[in-house]
């Protein structure tokens, strides 16, 4: 039990380009810190910060859920104010409620909705650099003589990524889809849609890769969605994606791990029991 009597619940957005992760980590700026020290200039006094989801370095979001226990007692809108006024640049509070001080969103999580995206064409954009992978020739469908066009079809087989990405749906052991490092015992998990979508917000040269789960492992997500390049690209067949799910199979048989600062955490749907 939380011997401050004050519980808040709020949701964030940030830019993980400048950060290491959401996990406070000595020596590094994070997440979590920021918001810490941000929370204490306020009140004084207040508990750990509870996030729902640990982003890796680079990862961005646009709904990360949050509570804490305070000393004092703030409306909802002045912690809003108080710490949008306080935080970084990079870090915005986009909600704030009262809750009970104990609560923790980590309990309350009905699924997670991750965003991968993918630019495809044969220059850089400078303007996404930290929101989307660029996908050039190298990775992209090997050339068969004809011309690659503003058509993504002749970059990447989006119908082979939907395909193999529909294997993943339902619950199953994703064992070999995780990062070395992650040693938890179980790995099994339920993902209940992951939609590739060509032309995503109206751009023709976009992708976006959206997966939906009630929980995820280390770099999970980013392994999907560089399993899921190599099988657009037919580095990899279709079938791979069922034969990860098999016992036995290694992290070795996936494809690489697509780099951080592709992936957004769109948004949690809490069961929201933290109302005081």
């Amino acid at each position: 039990m939380s011997e401050l009597p004050y519980g808040v619940a709020l949701r964030l957005a940030y830019d993980g380009t400048d950060f290491s992760g959401w996990q406070r980590q000595p020596g590094q700026r994070t997440v979590q810190e920021c918001l810490h020290a941000a929370v204490r200039s306020m009140a004084g006094e207040c508990s750990s910060m509870r996030g729902c989801s640990r982003t890796d370095a680079g990862v961005h979001a646009l709904g990360q859920e949050v509570s804490f226990a305070s000393a004092r007692e703030i409306a909802p809108r002045g912690w809003m104010r108080g710490l949008n006024k306080g935080l970084p640049d990079d870090i915005a509070v986009q909600q704030a409620v009262s809750c009970s001080p104990d609560y923790d969103p980590r309990g309350d999580v009905i699924s997670k909705l991750y965003r991968y995206r993918l630019r495809i064409g044969p220059a850089r954009d400078p303007l996404s650099r930290n929101r989307a992978w660029h996908i050039g020739a190298p990775l992209a469908l090997p050339f068969n003589g004809r011309p690659r066009t503003h058509d993504l079809s002749t970059w990447l087989d989006t119908e082979a990524m939907q395909q193999a990405a529909n294997a993943w749906i339902g619950e199953h052991d994703f064992q070999a889809m995780r990062a070395a490092s992650d040693e938890r015992e179980n790995t099994i998990r339920r993902m209940d849609s992951i939609l590739i979508r060509p032309g995503f917000g109206g751009d023709p040269s976009c992708i976006a890769i959206d997966v939906c789960g009630t929980a995820f492992m280390k770099n999970m997500v980013r392994i999907f969605a560089g399993t899921l390049l190599d099988i657009g690209r037919h580095h990899l067949p279709v079938s791979r994606a069922k034969e990860l799910l098999a016992p036995g199979a290694t992290r070795s048989q996936g494809g690489m791990t697509a780099p951080a600062h592709g992936l957004t955490l769109v948004s949690i749907k809490l069961g929201r029991h933290q109302a005081s």
